[in-house]
Parts: C-alpha cells; structure tokens; sequence
C-alpha cells in the first residue's frame, strides 16, 4: 500500500480554506463584494481606522499585499485616506460611507453562515478548534524562524 506523501495537518488547512472560501462566496452572493476582499472590509470596518503597516501586521499578511488589497477598495469608493495624526508622513485608512452600507449589507450574511457552521460544531470544539489553530500558527512561526 503506498502512503499518502502529500497528507499532512498543512494540507488539511489548505482543504479547509477552500471550504471557507467557498462558504463566503455563497454568503456573499449578490452583495457586490469580492469574497477575497471581505475581511478587509470587516477589520477596517470594525476595528480601524488603520495605517496599513498595523493592519498587515494585525492580518500577518506581507505590507505589499495589504497594500494591493486597500487600493482595490479605495478604487470601488469603499475606502479612503486619512491623515495619520501621529505621523504626519503616514496615513490611516478608513470605509467611506458607501464602504460601511456594503458591509451592513454584507456582515449579516456572513455571520449567519459562520455561526450556523460553529453551532454544528458545538461550543466545545469550537473552543478547542481555535486553541489547536493558535497552537498550528505558532508552530509555523517557530519552524519559519528555526528555517530563516
């Protein structure tokens, strides 16, 4: 019997990142937003506003990334620049009002979705599904530094 060489716990996130990907773009089905754009609405839209240096870092995403995502939203009338008032070198990044009526719109969907899918779950495993992941996430990091 030849052995799975490709199964690992990293493939498994893979899977079921694409399982979520999918689960957002049905929740989001006929909102105009871009599945892959959402939680940038969501964490500008709730916790900003934000200089992209601490959102890529509150997202652990590279700032180029973070960058390329913000400009798709700016250029939709969803985002804008802002002054940073402690750095006047800097700016913060914020939802225009149109930007925050898409995500009224939007973060409704969303979260029927995810918590239909933690009720499946139970409160138990969930619990023990974000304590595993966190555990996953600094392993990586670990195993990045040991490599870097």
């Amino acid at each position: 019997m030849q052995e799975n060489t490709y199964e690992t716990v990293l493939f498994d996130v893979f899977l079921a990142n694409q399982a979520r990907q999918q689960l957002i773009a049905a929740a989001l089905e006929g909102t105009q937003l871009p599945p892959e754009d959402y939680p940038f609405y969501v964490f500008v839209g709730a916790e900003g506003p934000w200089t992209p240096t601490a959102l890529a870092k509150r997202l652990e995403m590279p700032l180029t990334t973070v960058l390329f995502r913000l400009r798709r939203l700016e250029r939709r009338g969803h985002a804008e620049r802002i002054p940073n008032p402690d750095d006047r070198r800097s700016f913060r990044i914020r939802l225009t009002p149109a930007g925050q009526r898409l995500l009224r719109k939007a973060r409704p969907k969303f979260r029927a979705y995810a918590e239909a899918v933690e009720a499946r779950l139970g409160a138990d495993s969930v619990a023990a599904a974000r304590e595993r992941l966190a555990e996953l996430r600094e392993s990586i990091r670990t195993e990045l530094d040991a490599q870097g």
